[in-house]
């Protein structure tokens, strides 16, 4: 996959983002041309559209400048899948990215993989506004810290607790979301519910 596009869908969770990316480009493969060529043509079509449609006709670029459109319109109906239509944009306002790059996936698993690595960020915010980590225990600040998602600003303590705790939580809310409420609540309940007063404890030890 070549990802030379981007998009913005307001309200769209990370997940869904990427979904409609994966929607377009596969627009783009399909036509067998790139973002960049689908926008350039589209670009000097309507440069040729303002000048009143004088000039040498632009035959190449008018065979693909539809498939930019295609493409948004795919990254649409991707991203915004079970949305109510009163929620749907008319656009996912398609844009190209400034250092496309070549991606390609062997498996399903690795595809997977990608997708989640592209939205952990995301993930992670979402679990905090729903209130997930709310209790100022150790994880809880690990979780706050990283609202800008600069992992420079922990202590090799607070890194473990991500790569240990949060991590596998992330996973289960993005990969098996019915799991997740279950899952956090085991989790919560191995510790007593009153916290020591230095909230020291590691919420997760056995």
């Amino acid at each position: 996959m070549e990802a030379g596009d981007d998009h913005h869908v307001e309200g769209a969770q990370p997940e869904e983002i990427v979904r409609g990316l994966f929607a377009a480009q596969d627009v783009f493969d399909k036509a067998g041309v790139t973002p960049d060529q689908a926008a350039s043509a589209r670009f000097v079509v309507e440069g040729w559209d303002i000048r009143g449609f004088t000039g040498k006709v632009p035959e190449e670029e008018l065979a693909i400048c539809i498939i930019w459109d295609e493409a948004d319109q795919a990254a649409v109906r991707a991203c915004c899948a079970g949305w109510a239509t009163d929620r749907v944009p008319s656009s996912a306002d398609l844009e190209l990215v400034r250092e496309p790059q070549r991606l390609s996936f062997t498996s399903q698993e690795e595809k997977s993989e990608w997708l989640f690595h592209t939205a952990d960020a995301g993930i992670l915010q979402e679990m905090c506004e729903e209130g997930y980590f709310d209790d100022g225990r150790p994880e809880d600040e690990v979780a706050f810290l990283l609202d800008d998602w600069d992992f420079e600003r922990l202590t090799n303590e607070q890194r473990r607790l991500y790569d240990e705790h949060l991590s596998p939580l992330m996973r289960i809310w993005f990969f098996e979301r019915e799991r997740f409420e279950g899952e956090y609540n085991r989790l919560r309940n191995e510790r007593p519910h009153e916290l020591p007063d230095d909230r020291q404890l590691n919420l997760f030890a056995a």
